[in-house]
């Protein structure tokens, strides 16, 4: 997941909630595919993205361009956003506000997005235990994204938002390295001596 700063989501969340207020509730689902998968046009088509994002662009030649590109291809909701956004010089923003309704989309239905890093692909019992105890933790239904991380050594690393839960084995042998380093340098400063 692309960061973004607050100023741009805080912009990108009103945008995304408004969609979401907006869209009927058996086309929410279909509009956040449908923003995830301009986003993916846009970031593959460097010219269709500069044209967007230029302030050197008139905005009537952009709105007609938007219009005559995407009517038909997206849902009348998103080519509409499009054009508020374009109104108000916002397109550049649309990674953001793709991002931000699928946060808003996500929290309307009790589902929370969780990142988990592992050395080797979880197997179908580890999964599900990790779903029970990641719903017994948030409250919600977790919506994970597994990636398999051989640097880890072992163990799992879950991102929950900004709450990181570190439980590889590298980030424990680390940790382990650093208390023999502090409880060295305290015995050297104690003076004790071991020869006599």
């Amino acid at each position: 997941m692309a960061k973004f700063d607050d100023k741009a989501m805080a912009i990108a969340r009103v945008y995304a909630r408004a969609m979401l207020e907006l869209a009927p509730e058996d086309a929410r689902g279909s509009l956040c595919d449908e923003l995830f998968a301009l986003v993916s046009i846009v970031r593959n088509q460097a010219e269709f993205a500069d044209f967007l994002a230029s302030p050197m662009v008139d905005q009537e030649a952009r709105r007609t361009v938007i219009d005559r590109a995407l009517k038909g291809k997206i849902s009348d909701l998103l080519l509409d956003s499009l054009q508020v956004m374009n109104r108000k010089s916002r397109l550049p923003l649309l990674p953001a506000v793709a991002q931000a309704y699928r946060q808003e989309y996500d929290h309307a239905r009790g589902v929370v997005a969780v990142r988990v890093l592992s050395a080797v692909q979880l197997d179908e019992a580890q999964r599900r235990a990790l779903v029970s105890k990641l719903e017994k933790l948030t409250g919600k239904t977790p919506a994970i994204e597994a990636i398999v991380d051989p640097s880890i050594v072992g163990g799992i690393i879950v991102q929950i938002g900004d709450k990181l839960l570190d439980g590889s084995v590298a980030r424990q042998l680390e940790v382990a390295g650093r208390r023999l380093q502090e409880r060295a340098s305290k015995e050297i400063r104690s003076n004790k001596s071991y020869w006599a």
